[in-house]
């Protein structure tokens, strides 16, 4: 009798550690899940508060030269063709096209001046942006006045 009680308790017992398992994976499956999502939603809330538009250089440049005012008009309705500025400041270093955009860079002294065109309502190509940039990595990039007044001494 001292067998047939242990086999017993024994079935007993298992039953017992099967049904607080499948209790256990039940509330497992709802969870896992709930933490998941809330995981996720702390991340989507950091880049969320991200800024999501940068600042145009273009905008806040002064202009003081000729070449500094083209730049500026950047982006905007009657922003410069791309043969005014060709015809200001000669030919460019480098001139790429890509897809309805071109892409002009003039390598200056101190400053690389990159400037990007877009097609208006006329298949005009106009001023979209204009970068500056430093022409050494050691080398700060430059204002955009300061590369406009550079480029144009070169296109005298």
């Amino acid at each position: 009798m001292g067998v047939e009680a242990f086999k017993r308790v024994a079935v007993g017992l298992a039953s017992i550690a099967v049904s607080g398992f499948e209790r256990h994976c039940r509330a497992m499956r709802f969870i896992i899940p709930l933490v998941a999502l809330a995981l996720l939603a702390a991340c989507e809330t950091t880049t969320a508060t991200a800024p999501t538009a940068t600042p145009t250089p273009t905008a806040s440049a002064p202009a003081s030269s000729r070449v500094g005012q083209m730049l500026a008009t950047a982006g905007r309705d009657n922003a410069a063709t791309q043969a005014d500025v060709v015809r200001l400041l000669g030919a460019p270093d480098i001139e790429r096209h890509e897809g309805a955009g071109t892409a002009l860079t003039y390598r200056l002294e101190n400053c690389a001046l990159l400037l990007l065109f877009v097609a208006d309502q006329r298949n005009a190509m106009r001023l979209a942006e204009a970068h500056p940039s430093a022409r050494r990595p050691s080398e700060p990039a430059p204002s955009l006045e300061t590369c406009a007044a550079e480029a144009s001494n070169r296109g005298s």
